[in-house]
């Protein structure tokens, strides 16, 4: 987990600071809703996913006929927030099964590349002078983000092609890297995509009632993290970089963070689901 939230913070530390205290701040409440209610607010979640999406759309339909971009964002916002609510149930399925299977790639290829400095050290051979470092396998290059310094990591980007005044440029690179990173474990990586996404499917078709809750918390817990981190670069700290040397504490605060939205979320709903079941009772011996 570290090796990627390393690729994030190196990918992120070239924008401007006022953004990335805005972007930061916004993926923090908006994370923190997620964890702890969204599963109580889903018709709201659902609305809000559909009209951004729609709003993409739009501003995609506005470039290429040549149209008013706000206008054209406010129609898909609206049409595609009025046809998410219609089509709920089935959003929620592809929404978990979506979740699901970039969970498990997520977790997969987190554990190959911080297992990899480790085990491939002994195969590799730098040339003098140079941070970069091959496997001895061929076609197969990987380097680690964790075995250099922040300025190091701007270098190696920047020497890849990714331009420091284009965030897009940056961010083709760095997913690019990513995945030739991965290397012969790439076929894994997508079967492990595919287990995951059916795995979330049949959990959320057979009990969708505690899996539902289970989604929000991981979604929420990822923007939170993901928030306070480049809120934190916006303010000059490179926070996963200090926590280099203890790389338990990330993994270990995501998974405790889950585990309390998601045990929060259960309980609310079963109390929720309660209540509704004695207000008939009471309204009949009325």
């Amino acid at each position: 987990m570290n090796e990627l939230l390393l690729r994030v913070e190196t990918l992120c530390a070239e924008v401007d600071s006022t953004i990335l205290l805005g972007a930061g701040a916004g993926m923090v409440v908006v994370g923190l809703f997620l964890w702890l209610g969204g599963a109580r607010y889903g018709t709201i979640v659902i609305a809000m996913l559909g009209a951004a999406v729609g709003a993409m759309i739009g501003l995609l339909v506005s470039q290429k006929a040549g149209l008013g971009p706000f206008l054209c964002m406010a129609v898909g916002a609206v049409i595609l927030s009025i046809l998410s609510i219609a089509a709920r149930n089935g959003l929620v399925i592809v929404l978990a099964t979506v979740i699901f299977a970039l969970l498990a790639a997520t977790v997969y290829t987190s554990y190959v590349l911080d297992r990899q400095p480790a085990e491939e050290a002994t195969t590799r051979s730098a040339a003098p002078g140079s941070s970069f470092a091959a496997s001895s396998e061929p076609k197969f290059v990987y380097q680690s983000f964790s075995s250099m310094d922040p300025n190091s990591r701007q270098a190696y980007i920047d020497n890849l092609g990714g331009s420091k005044e284009d965030f897009q440029s940056r961010l083709k690179v760095m997913l690019a890297d990513l995945w030739r990173a991965l290397g012969p474990y790439r076929w894994y990586l997508l079967g492990a995509i595919l287990i995951g996404g059916v795995g979330g499917f049949l959990l959320i078709w057979f009990i969708k009632n505690v899996v539902l809750p289970l989604c929000y918390s991981v979604v929420g817990t990822t923007a939170a993290l993901l928030g306070a981190q480049v809120l934190l670069l916006g303010l000059g700290a490179h926070v996963v970089n200090d926590l280099a040397p203890r790389p338990w504490i990330v993994p270990t605060a995501f998974g405790s963070m889950t585990l309390i939205g998601w045990v929060r979320q259960v309980l609310a709903g079963r109390k929720r689901r309660a209540g509704a079941e004695e207000a008939p009772k009471d309204a009949k011996h009325e």
